[in-house]
């Protein structure tokens, strides 16, 4: 399971909470139902949301689960997690050291962060704090490239070159190779209701354009003016939101 990020970019890229938290879309109501439902999310001991952020999907989680806990290794991202005031105790941790004790956890959710993860270390360490048939869900908002404008948007951010993981990856493979079992994968359609400001604040939320100089933000910026120029007020970027739920391995149960 042959995985290693370099995570300066996630470290500092991430650092401004705010910003992340005015911009990034949040999740399709189907894809978070199907979660719940799937997870067990409603019957759970404890459900821990990890590399929430500022808690864009952990809010999802609220209405559902009983015992909700967040873990964040960014303090500007947990700085603005407890701002957003979600009744939530939001704690310092990684996925690869987590600070509960063995099999005290019956769902653990990742949104769009796993792909920073070390997977080997990571599944290892849900696997020891899950209880025996507790389940893991994944979820990613990726923007939908097939819609030309998204695509000519995807070009000018310099994604195909900058991006720091490859959205290509059979995460099905990764939890199954982790010994995870039952692993289902499922897609949903989302928008999300930008106005010019916002897309620029979602563009500077990426992990590498957030380290650019002011000066390389501004060029990128600028080719993204063009390829929304003729746009109304208000327009809408369209994401595949894709879902992966699985149950712990039976290792977890020794």
């Amino acid at each position: 399971m042959a995985h290693q990020h370099d995570r300066t970019n996630a470290v500092s890229g991430f650092a401004d909470g705010a910003r992340y938290q005015s911009a990034r879309p949040g999740y399709p109501v189907a894809a978070v139902a199907h979660m719940v439902e799937a997870l067990g999310v409603e019957g759970a001991r404890r459900v821990v949301d990890v590399a929430a952020g500022t808690g864009l999907f952990t809010r999802e989680l609220v209405p559902f689960a009983r015992d909700l806990v967040a873990v964040e290794p960014s303090s500007g991202m947990r700085l603005e997690f407890e701002h957003q005031e979600l009744g939530v105790t939001v704690l310092e941790g990684t996925a690869e050291s987590l600070p509960f004790e063995s099999h005290s956890i019956d769902v653990i959710t990742v949104a769009q962060a796993f792909h920073w993860f070390d997977y080997e270390k990571a599944l290892a360490e849900f696997a020891r704090v899950l209880s025996p048939h507790g389940h893991l869900g994944l979820i990613w908002n990726e923007r939908d490239e097939s819609v030309e404008w998204v695509a000519q948007l995807t070009t000018a951010m310099l994604w195909d070159l900058k991006r720091p993981f490859d959205t290509a990856t059979d995460y099905a493979a990764v939890l199954t190779e982790g010994g995870f079992r039952d692993v289902e994968q499922r897609d949903f359609h989302h928008t999300q209701l930008v106005d010019r400001a916002t897309l620029d604040r979602r563009v500077l939320s990426t992990s590498y354009i957030a380290v650019m100089t002011p000066d390389a933000q501004r060029e990128i910026l600028d080719k993204i003016a063009e390829v929304v120029r003729d746009f109304d007020e208000y327009f809408e970027i369209p994401y595949l939101t894709t879902t992966y739920c699985a149950t712990a391995p039976f290792a977890s149960a020794t």
